[in-house]
């Protein structure tokens, strides 16, 4: 899946309205398995309704908290406390047992807010990112960049032929995807600072365009405002001169 910070708006917007749908489930859920006085949930067939909801769109709800960066290396710098590790993917599959343990149906909750967080906060660069023909020109010579991987993985190199390859050949064609995928890396990481340096260049556009459009708009209500300037007045005839005749 395509991580947060390479979406286009529309994506970033999709995937924003999945999580926030999908939480409203887990409410949903947990609410109608509040238990009475006699120890009996709320609203059992209403429960497992919602829970059937929640199976069908585990799976990709998994893969759009991964995507917003919530998962391995990327998530250190997201916990903020010296408690439970925030951010673990890991507590969407507990759902259904979360009203078991203590403090578990909350974790559920901080993980699929700090996603809508991420995708929330990734708007604005999501915008600029949507009008930048820079972005899909990297997203195209990506997509040209695995080619070769791809035409390995259908030769099946790497799988089926493992064993019909001898051990230097594996090796040399291992070596080789490991450079095309460094290489794709790199690609990725220029056209992405392009990208941020293109992004800035029209920030800074759109702000000097915003002042200047101000200034327009005072002068204009400064000329519409403005008197009609005063005639000089005519000089005094001076006395005692003498025209000719």
């Amino acid at each position: 899946m395509i991580p947060h910070h390479r979406l286009t708006i529309l994506r970033n917007r999709h995937r924003a309205r999945e999580l926030r749908e999908f939480r409203g489930l887990v409410e949903d859920y947990f609410a109608r398995l509040e238990r009475d006085a006699d120890g009996v949930p709320m609203d059992w067939d209403g429960a497992q309704v919602a829970r059937s909801q929640i199976n069908q769109r585990l799976a990709r709800i998994i893969q759009v908290v991964r995507a917003a960066g919530l998962e391995g290396r990327h998530a250190a710098h997201l916990v903020t406390d010296p408690g439970p590790v925030l951010g673990r993917v890991e507590v969407l599959q507990r759902i259904f047992t979360a009203h078991h343990v203590e403090g578990l149906e909350q974790e559920v909750y901080d993980v699929v807010d700090m996603a809508i967080g991420v995708y929330d906060s990734e708007r604005a660069e999501a915008l600029l990112r949507t009008f930048n023909p820079l972005h899909y020109v990297s997203v195209a010579f990506a997509f040209i960049m695995r080619g070769p991987r791809r035409l390995l993985g259908a030769l099946g190199v790497g799988r089926s032929r493992r064993g019909s390859l001898g051990a230097s050949e594996l090796a040399r064609l291992e070596t080789a995807a490991e450079r095309l995928s460094r290489v794709e890396d790199l690609i990725d990481d220029r056209f992405a600072q392009l990208q941020d340096r293109q992004a800035a260049r029209q920030s800074d556009q759109s702000r000097q365009l915003a002042e200047l459009a101000e200034r327009l708009d005072f002068a204009e209500r400064v000329l519409a405002q403005g008197r009609a300037p005063e005639r000089l007045a005519a000089p005094a005839a001076k006395k005692g001169v003498a025209t000719p005749v």
